[in-house]
């Protein structure tokens, strides 16, 4: 696996190197450990309980995207899940979302076309969720001209891939005719059709109103408890920032999650994060801090409540490398 993506990891550790360097040349660390001494712990703490609450909800949400294409018990699917986030912490290039697909589809008796589309809804629904919450702090607060565009842009990519996967699902049969008319070698047009069939058998919910709204609520209460979270940890390193200025921090990381960088969004995260502050006009040493600590209980939650479901699915390390490159269940 990694000799087949050295040049993509390669690239990833160089982008998360370039990002580290970029954020800790503005740092002051003599400073940035008065922050550090001053930590309330207890405080920091109800933040970790509410970041680790957030992962049951995502498993909570992923059961109603899920459930137009197989009924599960509510909470059957908050292994897997969990697993996603774990991986995507481990191996760079967010294979994660491979070997999520591939375990849940393998555990929950699915096509992995299929889970990999109910995948994809589901970080539609994070976008969304960045722009309806983007749009709402823009009438209360200011920004930066290149903060918009780069939101007007991520508008366009959202729309396109809505409408592409729409069309997809209501003109399955014109799509499967315009592949059948394609010159390729007949095991390629197969495999092709096959796994088109499947991924869209996935994409069910977007035919289901009911389902979408429960999903939309779900992603909504996810993402202010996501805010809520980063509001604790400022609030216990001494940061004084409103519930709208963590909302628009975490939807700056989250945008920079996309940045393809070493695993764990290592330097995309801080980078982002201690920019979002810094318009924010929090002091930058004190940004780094609690940045620095959001990141790292992201991490340790992460871990543990992953090290937790590898344990329960009974799967081993290795495993989850072989999920990579698996070839059943597609």
């Amino acid at each position: 696996m990694f000799k087949k993506h050295f040049v993509k990891i390669f690239l990833g550790v160089l982008f998360s190197t370039i990002l580290i360097y970029l954020t800790l040349r503005q740092i002051d660390f003599r400073n940035s450990l008065d922050f550090i001494k001053n930590t309330n712990y207890f405080i920091l703490l109800a933040g970790i309980l509410i970041y680790a609450f957030t992962y049951i909800l995502r498993s909570i949400r992923y059961y109603f995207i899920i459930l137009p294409v197989k009924k599960t018990r509510i909470m059957e699917n908050f292994p897997y899940t969990m697993l996603g986030f774990f991986a995507n912490n481990i191996i760079p290039l967010r294979l994660g979302e491979l070997i999520r697909a591939k375990i849940t589809g393998e555990r929950l008796c699915i096509s992995r076309s299929s889970v990999l589309a109910t995948i994809v809804i589901e970080r539609l629904f994070d976008i969304v969720m960045f722009i309806l919450f983007f749009f709402t702090i823009m009438i209360y607060m200011s920004f930066p001209e290149f903060i918009k565009k780069s939101f007007s842009f991520l508008v366009i990519i959202f729309i396109i891939c809505l409408v592409v996967l729409y069309m997809m699902l209501i003109n399955e049969n014109k799509a499967l005719n315009f592949l059948s008319k394609i010159h390729i070698p007949a095991i390629m047009k197969s495999l092709i059709t096959e796994f088109f069939n499947k991924f869209t058998s996935g994409l069910v919910i977007l035919r289901t109103p009911s389902v979408l709204i429960k999903s939309f609520i779900t992603s909504i209460v996810i993402w202010v408890l996501e805010a809520l979270c980063l509001l604790l940890v400022a609030a216990s390193c001494g940061v004084d920032i409103s519930l709208l200025g963590a909302v628009f921090t975490v939807i700056i990381i989250g945008i920079g999650a996309i940045i393809p960088t070493a695993p764990g969004y290592l330097g995309a995260f801080e980078f982002m994060g201690v920019t979002a502050l810094s318009i924010l006009s929090i002091d930058k040493n004190a940004a780094f801090v609690c940045i620095a600590l959001y990141h790292f209980i992201q991490l340790i939650v992460i871990f543990a409540l992953g090290f937790a479901c590898v344990i329960k699915a009974k799967l081993s390390f290795s495993d989850l490398f072989k999920f990579t490159r698996g070839k059943g269940n597609q």
